[in-house]
């Protein structure tokens, strides 16, 4: 059989070609290496260690099972198992339910999820970025402030329960449009009626993606890429009017142009000094009103536009026009998604605001810029540089948020603010209690990189935190922070000393500043899709295809492997054989036989 990097790239060349349909999918389910590729990419998650309703897990997995699983496939027996549901916190204080598939049913979905990228990617919306290679949040972000330069209104868009409510029927319509295989469409069916287990009752699914499924955010975007071509192919052809090169100017900025073009050549011409100084000081003066005055006249029935992101079931439109012009966007876009998708747009959330004030997405702050300030370009030219300029900001409020959720101050509406040590820390070494601080601020800066305050914010909230950080250590060691202060300090900055194989190390507390990210992160957005890259065998599939034991040696033919899998190599205690060898590693797999893999089991 072929190779499954060959298999994928001959599908997605395939999926360029405009109207190609798909007839023979099925049989590369029939493919091994699909599925050991699909383990190398699942086993890593920290649910592979989880159990499903059948208590399966990534542990014990090798050619037999595969076997199986093509076998099942092949008679077309295999029927996915329900999931086992939980809830998770949400930030808002509710939850969230969260599916666990078994282990097989994630490979299988992870095996077909390769499948419908190879298919679909290509041809995806160039303004979608939500679960997809090489996109994330950042990505749409860095689109909008390039695309939506000078628009009047942003229109927030907010889809009910989206993932919940995506009507099956609908969806296999959707995926019938390309794919021809009634094979492949059956085994899609019976993942989205495979149901879920709570509190040990058994409950169908009549409409929504796998719950937890490996598959599911590909199906959503799939779901919703039909609504990427209304708005790019019917909504917005039909809405724009006029280019932007071809705006009319503003007669009152043309007036004060002409007349610097026309003294401009005057100052050139004059020999009289009293005359040219003269002439340049009503140039000047031109310009400064120049300055003040907008380039375009401000008429929509000249120039209307649309600018479109989306992420995941999140987007935001731009409009260049009225708030007429806004309100019979959205009831277009709420028509389209309720008559062809069945979705309903929320009218609460569903916001049409003007530019000038904040608008909201992907948690950050989006407004127009009218700032008239002058700045000299690299020429030396004086110019409006921040005018239309789009800006991103961190929200009024977020700082503070995270401070009350993890209770690092007495009273947050206190006009000076008392720092709190965090409870839940206290028993952790000083390197994971200064590492846990770190991470948090870590992960947040790294989110709110491209706002213009992330300076001034960032320091606000470091400052909180370094704090209640040195009053963790202080409650730690029964002392006081002054105390802290002096036995953690390491020169100018302060951190926790800690031995590596390497030598002595020292963690700082966050000392490498807030600058504003660069908005030149590389992303697809300006480019034609790719084809799938072939990004060659990684280590496990290099140690399965040498079927060889790497406990005992064993290297028969006849002989079955098996991985075995642990979720943290640090739990290891390095009292037997097989442990030694995985710390020594550094793995959370081994290549082993069956004999061994049993005898794995019996230490345990």
């Amino acid at each position: 059989m072929q190779s499954s990097e060959i298999v994928l790239y001959n599908l997605s060349k395939q999926a360029m070609k405009d109207g190609y349909t798909f007839d023979r999918l099925y049989r590369h389910l029939y493919n091994e290496d699909f599925y050991i590729k699909a383990y190398t990419k699942i086993y890593k998650n920290k649910g592979s260690a989880t159990k499903g309703i059948d208590g399966e897990t990534a542990d014990g997995f090798g050619e037999e099972k595969i076997q199986a699983i093509v076998d099942t496939l092949k008679n077309e027996s295999y029927q996915p198992k329900p999931v086992r549901r939980i809830h998770i916190p949400k930030k808002n204080g509710g939850t969230r339910p969260l599916g666990i598939p078994t282990f097989t049913d994630r490979i299988v979905q992870e095996v077909c999820r390769m499948i419908l990228e190879a298919i679909y990617e290509p041809k995806f919306s160039n303004h979608s970025h939500g679960f997809r290679p090489k996109r994330s949040c950042h990505t749409a972000l860095i689109e909008m402030k390039k695309t939506f330069t000078g628009v009047n209104w942003f229109i927030e868009g907010d889809i009910k329960g989206f993932f919940d409510n995506i009507n099956h029927q609908i969806l296999i319509t959707i995926l019938r449009k390309r794919i021809k295989d009634e094979k492949f469409i059956r085994l899609m069916w019976k993942f989205l009626k495979a149901g879920f287990v709570e509190n040990w009752r058994f409950q169908k699914t009549y409409s929504g993606t796998p719950q937890g499924g490996i598959i599911s955010p590909l199906l959503a975007n799939i779901y919703l890429n039909e609504f990427d071509d209304y708005i790019e192919k019917e909504l917005k052809p039909s809405f724009d009017l006029g280019e932007p090169k071809k705006r009319k100017r503003n007669t009152e900025y043309r007036k004060y142009d002409m007349r610097n073009q026309r003294l401009h050549k005057k100052i050139n011409a004059t020999e009289d000094e009293v005359l040219r100084k003269e002439m340049i000081e009503e140039y000047k003066a031109n310009k400064k009103i120049l300055l003040n005055l907008p380039y375009y006249e401000s008429n929509t029935d000249t120039y209307k536009a649309i600018k479109y992101v989306r992420y995941a079931d999140d987007f935001i439109v731009g409009v260049n026009g009225s708030k007429e012009d806004c309100e019979m966007l959205k009831q277009t876009m709420k028509d389209f998604l309720q008559n062809y998708l069945q979705l309903e747009l929320s009218e609460d959330k569903t916001l049409i605001t003007h530019s000038t004030k904040f608008a909201n997405f992907l948690s950050y702050d989006i407004s127009i810029s009218h700032d008239l300030s002058t700045a000299k370009d690299k020429n030396g030219v004086i110019k409006r540089k921040y005018r239309e300029y789009v800006q991103l900001r961190i929200p009024k409020g977020t700082i503070e948020k995270v401070i009350v959720k993890n209770k690092m101050v007495k009273d947050i509406d206190a006009k000076q603010w008392d720092m709190l040590h965090r409870t839940r820390l206290v028993g952790l070494s000083d390197l994971e209690i200064i590492e846990t601080y770190n991470a948090e601020l870590r992960g947040l800066y790294n989110y709110y990189a491209l706002a213009e305050n992330v300076n001034q914010k960032m320091w606000q909230l470091r400052y909180v935190m370094e704090y209640s950080c040195l009053k963790t250590l202080a409650n730690k060691y029964k002392s006081s922070v002054a105390k802290m202060k002096v036995k953690f300090k390491q020169g100018k900055y302060w951190g926790v000393k800690y031995e590596t194989k390497q030598g002595e190390r020292i963690a700082y507390f966050y000392k490498d500043g807030f600058e504003k990210g660069k908005e030149s992160v590389k992303a697809t957005i300006d480019e034609l899709p790719n084809l799938y890259v072939y990004q060659g065998r990684n280590d496990v599939e290099k140690r399965l295809s040498a079927r060889q034991c790497e406990l005992c040696g064993d290297n028969h033919p006849d002989t079955k492997f098996e991985i075995h899998h642990i979720n943290k190599v640090k739990n290891l205690k390095g009292k037997e054989y097989w442990e030694w060898t995985m710390l020594a590693k550094q793995r959370k797999t081994l290549v082993v036989c069956d004999k061994c893999h049993k005898e794995i089991h019996k230490q345990r």
